[in-house]
């Protein structure tokens, strides 16, 4: 169940605690990120709608929103609100390198590179392999140069110190390059998967694709997965793991890119001392499919609409709640409706009075 759902959930049961039929129930605990905007700030209004609609209300939540002053996009709740994001790497002129788990089913990628955002087209992606071969539209940007990897005949070795370099937790952190040293644990990944390498170096979702370079700076690996630590509690009685990460080794990447594409492995580079400095030249973020400019605003609300009807003399509902969401931080902002069944009542009146409640939240600062 996500963070939303299980925030939805209590504050039905917030509003349902209520003596009147229709509530507003506000965060008094605001980060300093949400304190810092006023409600004016947002311009969009991203509505998520039941899964189903029986009583077709979403149009009319949309329009009401709308005449409060926003725009509102109506997206579906079966899909994430963004796009799946990870981070790529250079690997020749116009050629970068991700995981095939970052793109998932897209043919597109967005790149953002050298302070461009650029289209590039998946060449070849292997899913038990978790790689993907990508060429850019137009030439490289600016300042971007290629990572070199470590020739084959200088194995991994345990105990060497490697870093990870990529774009974790993006929304949060921001869109600057993040290196994070450790020492290379295992010559071995899970389960002794003699393709995969174990590093202690911290990555967070978004360093998924990106490189795992050796001191100098060159290539030894992709960083692709980390234990789940859910599942480790489960099977140990509730240890939870530290610092178990996973990277792909060089030779099955390498491998890869020889099948996916001629071109691109005669563009490759090898053994270039005193890279590290320079590493985050060749990083990207990445964006699964096309991605507009406007998908990083941060002026964007999140609202998720609701609803349980019930048909007796007329229809009424039995919950009816609009929960309110800081795009960029996810955190609840307020919610507005019904969180119990009231009989006397009926839809238009709570619809109404909602709506009410919505506005004099958004007015509020």
């Amino acid at each position: 169940m996500s963070i939303r759902s299980v925030a939805a959930l209590s504050v039905v049961a917030l509003l349902a605690a209520c003596a009147a039929s229709t509530q507003l129930v506000t965060n008094d605990k605001p980060s300093e990120v949400v304190k810092a905007k006023s409600f004016k700030a947002y311009r969009e209004v991203l509505l998520i709608p039941p899964k189903e609609d029986p009583r077709h209300i979403v149009p009319r939540v949309a329009s009401d929103i709308e005449a409060l002053g926003f725009h509102v996009r109506v997206v579906d709740p079966a899909k994430p609100l963004e796009a799946s994001q990870g981070t790529a790497f250079v690997i020749g002129p116009g050629w970068l390198l991700t995981c095939a788990h970052v793109m998932g089913d897209q043919k597109e990628a967005t790149i953002t590179l050298a302070g461009k955002r650029l289209i590039a087209d998946v060449v070849k992606a292997d899913e038990k392999a978790d790689l993907a071969l990508l060429k850019l539209r137009e030439p490289l940007p600016e300042g971007a140069q290629p990572l070199a990897f470590r020739a084959a005949a200088k194995p991994a070795a345990m105990g060497e110190e490697v870093s990870t370099i990529g774009y974790p937790l993006s929304r949060i952190l921001g869109n600057s390059a993040r290196m994070t040293r450790g020492l290379l644990s295992a010559t071995a990944g899970l389960r002794d998967d003699d393709k995969q390498l174990q590093v202690s170096a911290e990555i967070q979702p978004g360093n998924s694709g990106g490189p795992l370079l050796d001191r100098d700076g060159n290539v030894i690996g992709v960083v692709n997965k980390t234990i789940n630590p859910s599942a480790v509690a489960r099977a140990t009685g509730g240890a939870l793991p530290q610092n178990i990460n996973f990277a792909i080794k060089a030779v099955p990447v390498l491998d890869f890119v020889k099948g996916a594409d001629a071109g691109a492995f005669a563009a490759l580079a090898y053994d270039r001392s005193g890279a590290i400095e320079s590493a985050s030249k060749g990083v990207a973020k990445i964006q699964a499919g096309v991605v507009g400019a406007d998908s990083e605003r941060s002026d964007k609300m999140v609202v998720r609409l609701t609803y349980v009807s019930q048909l007796d003399v007329w229809y009424r509902f039995r919950s009816f709640v609009l929960q309110a969401f800081d795009y960029e931080t996810q955190e609840p902002l307020f919610a507005a409706g019904q969180g119990r069944d009231n009989m006397v009542s009926n839809e238009d009146v709570v619809i109404r009075d909602t709506m009410a409640q919505f506005k004099k939240a958004v007015s509020a600062r």
